[in-house]
């Protein structure tokens, strides 16, 4: 034992006494840990030497990592740039230089790669994600495993990843947002019915939505994995035929949509940034100050003559509830084409006599509460609601509610809690 730790102790000692010129300006290796070993796959990974650890980073040489996955490297002793290809995927990096290049889009490194003892080590993360692998790290074990596949589990089931996906396409608003705050970006988006989140991904081409896509667009992207509603599962062989993954994936309560950000968080390899923002949601919806007594509410969608109400189960019901509100449709009977969703029974609104009514409709929102309050006032039986009478019906704002807000939920929560705390 004593000699397995001496040995190591030497090993870092002659890392940390090399030549100063044989690190990068700005860098210091903290060891050469020859205790963390690398796996592919389930398999020992032999390199020709011990990775070592730089500003917390795991860095392998470079040469035995590229062959390893299947890669070509080449080295620019003049301008000291390692350049790795696979594929269609090219890697550059420099030594001492924190920007690396994939395809030539940068990206920046926490790591810079480094020379040491006249081997160049480059990030093992950067150069495996970039050849479309997953890495993870158990400090148990002291093991960096390299993924050339991915199993998850989605609402519809498991699905297994062929690859790290480069090329995303999301079919859901929500989606798009929360692939964006993972710090990642989508090359092809659904459709907007408004304002577009977050703003940098306004200028992604649209290739439709829930509803049905674009499919000569979709192909001109050419992604490597398509997001979709379950909806649209009909038409998967359509979208396997351009050579892409499509994965079925849906939320509609607060729980779910923290399940969809740990399962993107998952397929991104953005496990810890998952948990920030759902740790972030829960703050924001637990510090709301609720109701004494929850006010009876029904919530309604559409537009007159096509309204359907929210259960507890749809988005806008369950945000009621975490708001602290009363949802009078909750013995509701559902729709069998929208199970969130129940019919609009007058008879049993009268009966439950909501003390607020919640719309959420498209268009200016003044406009569509004077269209429901000229409605009102011509129709017996809502006026004599609790709601009509005090004039406590209020359209929900648009960007909140028209679709699933993700990430955006506890702004949801926030405002339906703001109305509620107005009735009592």
């Amino acid at each position: 034992m004593f000699s397995k730790v001496l040995s190591r102790g030497v090993l870092a000692a002659a890392v940390l006494l090399a030549p100063a010129a044989s690190f990068s300006a700005g860098h210091t290796a903290e060891a050469a840990s020859s205790s963390v070993k690398v796996t592919l796959d389930g398999k020992s990974l032999s390199l020709d030497a011990a990775p070592t650890i730089v500003n917390g980073r795991t860095l392998v040489p470079y040469s035995g990592i590229v062959s390893a996955l299947g890669g070509k490297a080449s080295w620019d002793a003049k301008n000291k740039t390692v350049s790795a290809v696979q594929g269609s995927t090219t890697v550059k990096l420099t030594v001492g230089s924190r920007t690396a290049y994939i395809n030539g889009s940068s990206k920046s490194l926490e790591a810079a790669p480094v020379l040491i003892s006249g081997k160049t080590y480059v990030p093992l993360r950067l150069v495996s994600e970039a050849f479309g692998k997953w890495v993870s790290y158990s400090s148990a074990s002291s093991t960096v495993a390299i993924s050339s596949t991915l199993t998850v589990n989605t609402s519809t089931g498991p699905f297994t990843l062929k690859k790290k996906p480069q090329r995303i396409v999301t079919l859901s608003s929500s989606d798009t947002e929360i692939i964006y705050a993972l710090g990642s970006t989508v090359v092809g988006r659904s459709t907007a019915l408004g304002t577009v989140y977050p703003p940098a991904a306004a200028s992604v081409p649209e290739v439709g939505s829930t509803h049905g896509i674009e499919f000569e667009k979709l192909a001109a992207l050419k992604p490597d994995l398509v997001i979709a509603s379950p909806s649209l599962k009909s038409q998967q062989a359509t979208i396997e035929k351009l050579g892409t993954q499509v994965m079925f994936n849906s939320h509609n309560t607060f729980t779910e949509i923290q399940a969809s950000i740990r399962l993107y968080g998952k397929v991104l390899g953005q496990e810890t940034k998952a948990e920030q923002l759902i740790k972030q949601m829960n703050t924001d919806v637990s510090s709301l100050k609720k109701p004494g007594t929850a006010p009876k509410t029904l919530i309604v969608y559409g537009a007159p003559g096509s309204f359907v109400v929210a259960l507890p189960s749809s988005y806008p019901g369950n945000f009621l509830e975490l708001a602290g509100g009363k949802n009078v449709a909750s013995g509701f009977k559902a729709l069998a084409e929208m199970p969130q969703y129940a019919d609009l029974s007058l008879e049993r609104i009268i009966a439950a006599n909501p003390d607020l009514i919640l719309f959420i409709a498209h268009g200016d929102a003044d406009e569509v509460k004077a269209s429901f309050k000229k409605q009102f006032e011509t129709n017996p039986a809502w006026k004599s609601l609790s709601a009509v009478k005090n004039d406590r019906f209020e359209v929900l704002p648009s960007d909140l509610f028209a679709a699933n807000p993700g990430l955006r939920a506890p702004q949801a929560v926030q405002a339906i809690n703001k109305l509620l705390l107005q009735v009592n």
